[in-house]
């Protein structure tokens, strides 16, 4: 989902607002996106103008990269870009997303720039009671871990 609502359901600070408060802070073409699959009209004729998206796939990452290199990175995954075949367990599901090797695979080329923070988010342990979802996103962060680590050694895990 984009994020890039001004408010949803009257909340300005809602999960569906959280990168157009992130773009307050950053300012214009600093956000990239990848993966989206959802969102209203409006946000994404509001991000047109000032964040870079890319729907439905992780297609052009390496090239926006280029673009940052050397720069500070800030990392955020939303879990439910995964297809909910493979990750059920969020309030937000949206069919036809990114597979697990492909999130490993970005989350490790964006491990390979400065990054300096990332998170995991939109677990939804209680809508999956297979477990595995909540099994996946611990997969994700250690390898996402792993990844930082491996860039900068020493690390300790």
């Amino acid at each position: 989902h984009a994020d890039l609502r001004a408010d949803y359901l009257g909340s300005p600070l809602s999960h569906a607002c959280v990168l157009r408060r992130c773009h307050e802070l950053v300012g214009d073409h600093r956000i990239y996106q990848f993966g989206i699959r959802s969102g209203d009209k409006a946000e994404f004729d509001w991000g047109k103008g000032h964040v870079f998206t890319h729907k439905f796939d992780l297609e052009g990452l390496s090239e926006a990269l280029d673009a940052l290199q050397g720069k500070p990175v800030y990392l955020t995954v939303d879990l439910d870009c995964l297809d909910p075949a493979v990750f059920p367990g969020t309030g937000t599901p949206e069919a036809g997303g990114v597979s697990f090797p492909q999130l490993l695979g970005a989350i490790r080329t964006v491990a390979a720039t400065r990054l300096v923070g990332a998170d995991l988010n939109e677990l939804a342990p209680m809508l999956d009671a297979s477990g595995a979802s909540t099994a996946t996103a611990c997969k994700v962060l250690r390898e996402l871990l792993l990844a930082i680590c491996h860039r900068r050694p020493p690390c300790h895990l």
